[in-house]
């Protein structure tokens, strides 16, 4: 009997032990990440999230000071976009936000080099943190002050940080890069991450916008031929919503435009320094729940107001509130639909009516409120398409909430009753043509709505694309300072049938 209760208690010890062994507390690092701000330092509306406000510098450094665990923290470029305030200051308006952000480390996108070197320098050389940037070289050495990678320790684990930035894209600003160099990203990730290895880091991470282009340098590319990325965080992708998956062991992760989030990134590690799980979070930087620095706040405040004042030319008048809506046909979708219309003499325009933020004022008119009202600087797109590929794209289109249809050179009868993909039941263009399955017709969109701008992406499914390279607002404003006084048209684009 004594035998069996002594064996007993030495499986049980066993069997406590071995419990302990599986359940080795592990060691966890949190990372937060940004990038794509795109001009957007200030807070504003958010329809997906009832129109609160949402993002801003501001919100986000309340957020970053209520963090009571330590953490890293890293930007991926992309900070100016169209922004008004980048036209006038050359990009410099960024530098008093970035010098009171915690990063560790920041990178730039090829969108970064717009205004020149000497002035991307300049900016650089503000920040207390360092810029990594790996495959670029002037006169055959990383351009000083910027590093080609920085190596982080945080509960033992050494984590390596480098940059990679699209060769194409880059090409588009050659004329001001005199002296620069690109290495293939892919070539120069093998040899980065070899040596990141030899170093002893732990866990790799790249700061990539590759997505800045379609391109054969893309992330997924990068996640396929490179081994031991252990995480990709993307930027120059201008899309609005966050975007993450998972190619072999490399994870892919990208927190969306205009500082609306951000990023969270949990690494957790065995005892051994090997990773055992990886979770991501995308955190709404929603200003009634963080609240906003205070001193920031009133930078926001200033910068804004410096900008209205400076941005007052008139542009046209109103004798009425062009109104706006999220969930139908609204005058403004129509008004704005109709100048990309007259410009592009095609058969049609597709606007969607997310990228619509603000309606237009009663009375005078400014630069400002256009800005306001279409703060984006996507291109327009002309695209051939047949008849049964732009009805389903059309239809997709419809069924996505809070982001309606707004148009152009044609009408649409459609059943909001129906089950989805039966609702529309005939598009007719304004020469009185019916849209026919097997024809080919043309139309002007955004290439914010090429690249999935409604939460689809069916218009890919065009014959031909055109990238005009036209901003949409810069034609919008010439449309509205043709008009003396704005006619606001009538609505009925949309026609609800049974």
């Amino acid at each position: 009997m004594k035998q069996r209760r002594g064996l007993f208690i030495y499986l049980l010890m066993l069997g406590l032990l071995l419990m302990g062994c599986q359940q080795e507390e592990s060691t966890q690092i949190d990372i937060f990440y940004t990038a794509d701000v795109a001009g957007f330092y200030y807070s504003r509306p958010e329809p997906q999230l009832d129109n609160q406000e949402v993002g801003g510098y501001a919100v986000l450094k309340a957020f970053l000071d209520k963090q009571e665990k330590p953490f890293l923290f890293f930007d991926g470029g992309n900070w100016f976009g169209v922004s008004p305030e980048s036209a006038m200051t050359q990009g410099k308006f960024m530098i008093p936000f970035l010098q009171q952000m915690p990063y560790a480390a920041g990178a730039v996108t090829a969108a970064d080099f717009s205004f020149g070197w000497p002035v991307l320098r300049g900016i650089i050389r503000e920040q207390d943190f360092p810029f990594v940037i790996s495959n670029v070289t002037l006169e055959n050495q990383i351009p000083w002050p910027m590093h080609d990678y920085q190596i982080f320790t945080r509960e033992n684990i050494k984590i390596g940080v480098l940059s990679l930035v699209n060769p194409q894209a880059m090409q588009t600003y050659k004329s001001r890069l005199a002296g620069f160099g690109v290495q293939d990203p892919i070539d120069r990730a093998r040899e980065m991450v070899t040596l990141l290895k030899e170093k002893g880091v732990d866990f790799v991470i790249i700061l990539s916008s590759l997505g800045e282009w379609d391109s054969y340098w893309r992330d997924e590319t990068l996640a396929s031929e490179v081994e031991h990325i252990d995480l990709i965080l993307s930027a120059g992708k201008n899309l609005e919503n966050e975007e993450q998956e998972r190619i072999n062991n490399t994870y892919i992760v990208y927190p969306g435009l205009g500082l609306e989030r951000l990023a969270h990134i949990t690494l957790s590690f065995t005892k051994n320094k090997q990773l055992k799980e990886l979770h991501v979070e995308n955190i709404s930087l929603v200003k009634s729940v963080y609240q906003e620095e205070e001193k920031l706040a009133l930078q926001v405040q200033e910068m804004r107001e410096n900008t209205r004042q400076k941005m007052k030319a008139r542009l046209t008048q109103s004798s009425e509130v062009v109104a706006h809506s999220l969930q139908e046909e609204s005058k403004l979708g129509d008004l704005m639909a109709d100048c990309l219309h007259s410009w592009a003499k095609l058969d049609g325009v597709i606007l969607n009516s997310d990228s619509l933020r603000k309606e237009l004022p009663l009375g005078i008119i400014t630069e400002y409120d256009l800005y306001n009202t279409y703060p984006y600087g996507d291109n327009i797109t002309f695209i051939t398409i047949r008849g049964k590929d732009f009805i389903r794209a059309l239809e997709a289109s419809v069924n996505e909430p809070d982001n309606f249809p707004q148009i152009a050179g044609f009408s649409v009868q459609y059943n909001p009753q129906k089950m989805l993909g039966k609702r529309i039941k005939q598009i007719t263009l304004s020469n009185g043509r019916i849209i026919r399955p097997e024809e080919k017709y043309r139309f002007a969109i955004t290439d914010h709505i090429l690249a999935g701008g409604f939460g689809h992406d069916l218009f890919i499914n065009s014959l031909e694309f055109k990238n005009t390279f036209v901003e949409a607002r810069q034609i919008m404003r010439a449309c509205l300072v043709k008009q003396k006084n704005l006619k606001v048209p009538a609505l009925g684009r949309w026609k609800k049938v049974k």
